[in-house]
This record gives C-alpha cells, structure tokens and sequence, in this order.
C-alpha cells in the first residue's frame, strides 16, 4: 500500500503541477492579451489625435483660402473700378478736345430752322 499511496502523492504532485503551469500560461495570456488591448488603445488614441489635426489644418486652410479669395474678389473690383474710371476720364476727355475742334457755322436757312422749332410750339 506505501507504493500505491506513493504513486498517488505523486500522480497528485505532478496534477497539481500541471494545473499551476496551465494557471500560469492562462496569466500569461491575459498579461499578452491586457498588453496587446493597451497598445491597441494608445494606436487608437493617435490615430484620433491625427484626424483632429487634419480636421483642424483642413479648417484652416478653407479659412485662408476663402480669405485669399475675398482679398483677390476685392482686389480685381478694384482694379475693375479704376480701369472703368480710366477709359471714362479718357473718353470725356477726347469729347472735350473733339468739341474744342468742332466749328459750328450758322447759315441763313440753319437759323430760320432753328427759329421755326423754337416759335413753333408758341
């Protein structure tokens, strides 16, 4: 009976071995699987960040470029402007050198034409 109670203490040792190696690759696991979820969680977390900052440079640029575009809108009616003014000035200005060069001669028969549409309506 000694053997007996001898090989059951040791089949008993060595089962209570194995379950602590299985108990302790199952800690292992978790310990892999916690650090793995951890790792995952800060890649995420990065990712976020960079979508915000993308999100926040794409904002800004819209921002700018709608600014440029006001500042050129702007800019171009202006230009528009003093364009306009220009080819006007120029204008007046030959109908008054035209008008200075203009002789305006009144004959007989231009008179009494003239004369006819004034009284006419008296």
């Amino acid at each position: 009976m000694t053997k007996t109670k001898a090989k059951t203490n040791s089949s008993s040792s060595s089962s209570i071995s194995s379950q602590e190696e299985y108990i302790d690759s199952l800690r292992q696991i978790k310990e892999t699987e916690d650090k793995v979820q951890g790792e995952i969680e800060n890649y995420r977390k990065q990712i976020e960040q960079e979508i915000k900052n993308l999100q926040l440079d794409l904002k800004n640029s819209i921002d700018i470029t709608k600014q440029d575009g006001k500042k050129m809108v702007e800019q171009s009616i202006e230009e528009s402007k003093n364009k306009a003014f220009a080819e006007s000035e120029k204008i007046i200005s030959d109908a008054k050198n035209k008008s200075k060069s203009i002789s305006f001669q009144l004959d007989d028969q231009m008179k009494k034409e003239i004369m006819n549409i004034i009284f006419s309506g008296i």
